[in-house]
């Protein structure tokens, strides 16, 4: 969040390390986790990074300035840390002063960016020393023997680098799952923890992928009658397996900026990891989980919870217009369209001219537009309009009736002949029409009108 709890922390176990530092990130461009670096550094702690990201520092048009930044942070520490990458490395933890069985550690869905620690739905997980150890080994293996490539001189590019060939890949861990080259426990135990479910299953991603095996296992789940939640990022390449998932029974929750990664089953079992639930990482590829139970898994799920409450999104399958009030979202021919439903929505139509001031309720409404061009959807429709009584015509004359001595005197209110031929009582207000009504009838008036 805004008040970067999760940087804050970072930069204090960088702060605190003494003899090493390893951090891996597909991504890092954060200058407080970098003058942090360089601070860690220039203490002769030794930095090593591993990244999926290599800033191209022999192109002079950069694309844009996330690029930039990139470029900029590996001028920076190039020289003070030794970067190696892959475009498979995904992981996200950070360990200061591992290897001796101690050191401190974090595991992250969040990449090392001032964006994914400030704005988005992120988790890290403070680890303890086993786990600190176990996430080394991997990082160990990992840095030396499936990076292709190398940073350390600031005046130099990345350069290819071959396997050192005298790292062993570590043996299954206990405590953090892995994906590797040589490893899928990630994937299996994702696949032991939505089979474990038995209460509740809340899972968090910002990748899915409709035929995988473990989102196909999800919607098996809920199909079987488990009660499951996913809580995924609104993007249209993910819609498909979302829907899929949404169709099964699967309460699917979306968020604008949600990035972590997650599964927490009955409250009391979880795994967090930098993997989406996707082949891309849980079939291929560097990432690291951290198996979570009692108070930990409970404190996830307390996190998942708060977050499917304050979801800005639910996903409906078939929704009517009534189940749906506020911002939504309509997927529609393979986009995401945003619109607002409301609870009432007025339109004026404007005025019509009644044929008589006596029969305003009997003049016909304007007509409506077409359903297509309304300008917003409701639940409600109230179409507003004006109706006016007529008016004298101009150049009308005054029509006179046989008054006393049978002298031709005017109609009081008074009549007129309409240039068009129609002859009408002409009043200044509503009090006379009672009156005009009378003369109407027995001067063969067809309309009251007012006078202007």
């Amino acid at each position: 969040g805004r008040n970067r709890e999760l940087a804050n922390r970072i930069v204090s176990m960088l702060a605190d390390a003494e003899e090493r530092v390893v951090l891996s990130s597909f991504l890092l461009a954060d200058r407080d986790i970098e003058d942090a670096i360089l601070a860690a550094a220039a203490r002769k702690v030794r930095v090593y990074v591993l990244l999926a990201s290599e800033a191209r520092l022999d192109i002079e048009d950069k694309d844009g300035e996330f690029e930039q930044a990139m470029r900029g942070m590996l001028l920076r520490l190039g020289g003070h840390a030794l970067f190696r990458s892959a475009p498979h490395f995904h992981a996200k933890f950070v360990l200061a002063d591992p290897g001796g069985g101690g050191g401190a550690g974090l595991l992250l869905t969040a990449n090392l960016t001032r964006e994914a620690l400030q704005r988005n739905e992120e988790l890290g997980v403070e680890l303890t020393p086993e786990e600190v150890k176990e996430t080394f080994a991997l990082a160990r293996w990992a840095f030396w023997e499936y990076a292709e490539h190398e940073f350390l001189d600031p005046t130099d590019r990345f350069r290819s680098v071959k396997p050192l060939g005298s790292v062993e890949h570590p043996e299954p861990s206990s405590h953090v799952p892995a994906t590797t080259s040589e490893s899928r426990e990630l994937l299996a135990e994702a696949t032991r923890l939505v089979e474990a479910a038995s209460g509740k299953l809340v899972a968090a991603s910002f990748g899915w992928d409709k035929d995988h095996e473990i989102v196909e296992f999800l919607r098996v789940r809920a199909r079987e009658g488990l009660d499951v939640t996913a809580l995924a990022r609104v993007r249209p390449n993910q819609m498909p397996a979302l829907l899929a998932l949404a169709e099964s029974g699967v309460c699917v929750f979306g968020f604008k900026w949600l990035h972590a990664k997650a599964l927490c089953a009955d409250g009391d079992k979880a795994l967090v990891m930098s993997a989406n639930l996707q082949s891309d990482g849980l079939d291929r590829g560097f990432e690291l989980g951290v198996r979570l139970n009692g108070d930990r898994a409970l404190e996830v799920r307390d996190r998942l919870d708060q977050w499917s409450k304050a979801a800005r999104f639910e996903l409906l399958t078939a929704p009517t217009l009534g189940d749906i009030q506020g911002d939504a979202l309509a997927w529609r021919e393979n986009r995401l369209d945003e619109m607002t439903v409301e609870a009432e929505r007025r339109i004026d139509l404007g005025s019509v001219t009644a044929e008589s001031a006596d029969r305003l309720d009997d003049a016909a409404p304007p007509d409506p537009p077409p359903a297509g061009d309304l300008p917003e959807l409701a639940h409600s429709i109230v179409y507003e309009w004006r109706t006016q009584a007529p008016v004298l015509a101009k150049n009308a004359k005054p029509v006179l009736h046989a008054g006393k001595n049978e002298k031709p005197a005017p109609y009081d209110p008074p009549v007129f002949d309409e240039p068009g031929g129609r002859r009408v009582v002409a009043v200044d207000s509503e009090l006379q029409i009672p009156e005009a009504q009378e003369i109407a009838a027995s001067a063969k008036a067809a309309a009251i009108v007012v006078k202007e």
